[in-house]
Formats: C-alpha cells, sequence, structure tokens
C-alpha cells in the first residue's frame, strides 16, 4: 500500500506542475491581449504615416502651385528678360531678414506711397 501511495502523491505532484505551467501561460497572454487592445490593430508604421503625410501636404500645396506656375509664365510672357534682370537686385535687396517687423512695416508703407 505504500507504494500505491507515493505513486499517487508523484502523479499529483507532476499534475499540479503541468497545471501550474498552463495557468501562467493563459495568465500571460490574457495580460498581453490586454495590453494590446489599447494600441490596437489598426496602428500605422512610419512609412505609411509618411506615405499619408507626404500626400496630404501634396494635396494641399497643389492649387498654390499651379497659381505660382501661371503668374511665373505670366510674368516671363510679360517681359522681356533684360527687364527680368534688372528687376532681380531689386527682389533680393528687399530681403533682409535682420528687419524688425516695424522696420519692414515702414519700408512697405514707403514703398505704398512711391
Amino acid at each position: 500500500m505504500p507504494e500505491e501511495v507515493l505513486v499517487v502523491f508523484i502523479l499529483s505532484i507532476l499534475s499540479f506542475t503541468v497545471l501550474s505551467i498552463v495557468a501562467m501561460t493563459l495568465r500571460f497572454k490574457s495580460r498581453k491581449a490586454e495590453r494590446n487592445i489599447g494600441t490596437g490593430s489598426s496602428s500605422l508604421t512610419t512609412s505609411e504615416l509618411e506615405r499619408m503625410m507626404k500626400r496630404a501636404v501634396k494635396q494641399a500645396t497643389a492649387p498654390l502651385e499651379e497659381k505660382l506656375d501661371r503668374l511665373e509664365d505670366a510674368i516671363i510672357v510679360s517681359e522681356t528678360p533684360a527687364e527680368l534682370e534688372a528687376k532681380r537686385p531689386d527682389l533680393l535687396g528687399d530681403m533682409d531678414l535682420h528687419q524688425t517687423e516695424e522696420e519692414q512695416q515702414v519700408k512697405q508703407r514707403a514703398r505704398a506711397r512711391s
């Protein structure tokens, strides 16, 4: 009889060990699933997000690019190359990045008066 008790005792220890491992695995998977619910499976990769942003910027700036192209074409058609070269230094001279807003407003008012 003591041998039978020993066999039952060993089987119960093995069964408890196997059941404990299975229970721990199931708990781990359920906790991992709970954490993943917050992130969602529909998250974007970096490259997808970059493509979406580039597409949105391109769509937003497309009308401005078309208008700029039309204005450039109109300037080129209406003026000779000599006139364009004569205006070029004036355009570059107006670009003073170190001016304050007040100085820029004063220059704009002076240009508007003349």
